[in-house]
């Protein structure tokens, strides 16, 4: 199952940093307030495969916990405050290809992270 959440990790990264060099940006497209749904979307996933880990696993895999605990604390910034998490669309665009470039590299970290999970409770 580790190898299934890191793999989705390492597809994410790479569509999120393809789709910025290609021009076609699905981070711009995901931080539209329209398309709330498909962020959700990608977020559950990620929640109910980490949960899955988190809970079945022993020890405790507590970096896929903190992993988990990310994705949960995003879902509540943008349920809680829309307002703040939508404002990062209205960044002038060299913060925004910053923006691009470190959410791509920030999901390859977790499936980095996620793939070499086990070697961390050794």
């Amino acid at each position: 199952m580790i190898y299934l959440l890191s793999s989705l990790y390492f597809l994410y990264g790479f569509v999120l940093f393809y789709s910025y060099v290609k021009g076609y940006s699905l981070l711009r497209y995901l931080l539209k307030r329209k398309n709330i749904n498909a962020v959700l979307t990608i977020e559950l996933v990620f929640i109910i495969l980490c949960s899955f880990i988190v809970f079945t696993s022993q020890p405790l895999n507590w970096v896929i916990a903190l992993i988990m605990f990310t994705h949960i604390s995003g879902i509540i910034w943008l349920i809680s405050n829309p307002e703040s998490y939508y404002s990062m669309v209205d960044l002038d665009s060299n913060n925004m290809d910053s923006l691009e470039t470190a959410s791509a590299m920030i999901v390859l970290g977790y499936g980095v992270f996620a793939y070499s999970s086990n070697f961390f409770l050794g």
